[in-house]
């Protein structure tokens, strides 16, 4: 009876420590966490639902945003400024702050010594191991999928959006062709995840697991915006073209390792192709980002624009991608570096919330801090115990 009473004391100690994991990453300002929200991730891409005007504090459009943002998201210019959403008016007018200028990684080919601590090394080779499951002989694949797939270009096709399979999938269809010129290999994937809502990022979540079994080592998951076409439009490399939206979510436990791939994905694009990268949404939600360090949303163009326009940026993409996420030669140490140190420094705070829950939660059915360390104490020295010399001559004797 005192074992079980034991084992329902530890259940109550781990579900505090998942509620704690789940809210690891909450809206600034106080704000409550709407739960709904963040497991719907928003839709945000027709025009229909209108969009969002960023103004700083003097009152200067920043950007404009098709996706919902709420207070505590982040957004990174294309000048590397960084604001945060301090108000959403129910205008649809979004105040934010400058926060800092943001100092993008330099992306440098061929050996870097690394300078992290030697915990530091460890947790990021064991998160490698983990990601590259599945690999062989080279990096292992891209991974390329469309969780709104029914997203079109009106010049193109006259309409927003095209069932089962709008123009979008073009876009995806083409980046694979250019990752495959470029020497990578590319797995694309055409599933259709309608109706097109938040909630095809749950049924996209079928396809990216797929995706991952296929070995996988990266994933993009192709959009379009819904903005007007001015904000996308550009010329870049002598040719007209739209920008691309990175965006990362941030309440999933790689937030750190994803938003440093973005960063680093800017930087390659702003050293080769200014003005590809229109800026960096760090948006609530998911976004199937938790799955791993490589996981990134793309958005090419918006409604206003053409397919031809996004599948040209998807051309330069092809050749900024690899390098951002480590798989072009002599990059994979840099990458890994400074995209699995942030991942594991995520990691390391999720243990740190999940400790602090269970403490507390001792604490306050012990009665003091001291009972409660005591309690952790005699719980760890027990599990090194089954892990000690006995339990290893037991096994032993037991193969005799």
């Amino acid at each position: 009876m005192r074992d079980v009473a034991k084992l329902s004391a530890l259940g109550r100690m781990a579900l505090w420590a998942w509620f704690a994991v789940l809210a690891w990453a909450p809206p600034a300002s106080g704000q409550e966490i709407d739960w709904e929200q963040v497991f719907n991730d928003g839709v945000g891409h027709s025009s229909a639902d209108g969009y969002y005007t960023w103004r700083d504090e003097a009152g200067n459009v920043i950007t404009y945003t098709a996706l919902a943002p709420v207070v505590g998201d982040t957004y990174i210019t294309e000048d590397n400024r960084l604001y945060e959403v301090v108000e959403v008016g129910e205008d649809r007018t979004v105040r934010a702050e400058f926060r800092e200028e943001v100092e993008l990684p330099r992306i440098v080919a061929g050996p870097v010594e690394p300078r992290v601590s030697w915990l530091g090394r460890w947790l990021a080779a064991a998160a490698e191991l983990v990601q590259a499951r599945g690999r062989s002989g080279d990096a292992g694949p891209i991974g390329i999928y469309h969780s709104h797939n029914a997203e079109s270009y009106v010049p193109t096709s006259g309409d927003e959006f095209e069932t089962p399979h709008g123009d979008i999938v073009e876009v995806g269809q083409a980046l694979q062709k250019y990752f495959e010129e470029q020497g990578y290999r590319a797995i694309w994937s055409d599933r259709s995840h309608l109706p097109h809502d938040g909630g095809a990022y749950q049924r996209s979540r079928a396809t990216v697991r797929e995706l991952l079994e296929q070995g996988a080592v990266a994933l993009i998951d192709v959009h379009r915006d819904a903005i007007p076409a001015e904000q996308y439009r550009e010329v870049v490399a002598g040719e007209q073209l739209t920008k691309v939206r990175l965006v990362v979510g941030r309440q999933n436990p790689n937030r750190e390792a994803n938003l440093e791939l973005a960063k680093r994905i800017k930087a390659v694009a702003d050293e080769r192709y200014p003005g590809l990268i229109k800026g960096i949404f760090n948006a609530r939600g998911n976004y199937n980002q938790d799955v791993g360090p490589r996981a990134i949303l793309m958005e090419f163009g918006t409604h206003e624009t053409s397919l031809q326009e996004a599948i040209r940026a998807a051309s330069l993409m092809a050749e900024v991608y690899p390098a951002a996420a480590g798989l072009a030669p002599g990059t994979a140490e840099q990458a890994e570096r400074q995209i699995g140190g942030a991942g594991w420094r995520s990691a390391l705070w999720v243990l740190l919330i999940a400790f602090g829950a269970v403490f507390g939660y001792l604490w306050i059915n012990e009665g003091s801090p001291q009972a409660a360390w005591m309690r952790i104490r005699d719980f760890l020295r027990r599990e090194a115990g089954r892990l000690g010399p006995d339990s290893r001559s037991g096994g032993e004797d037991g193969g005799q």
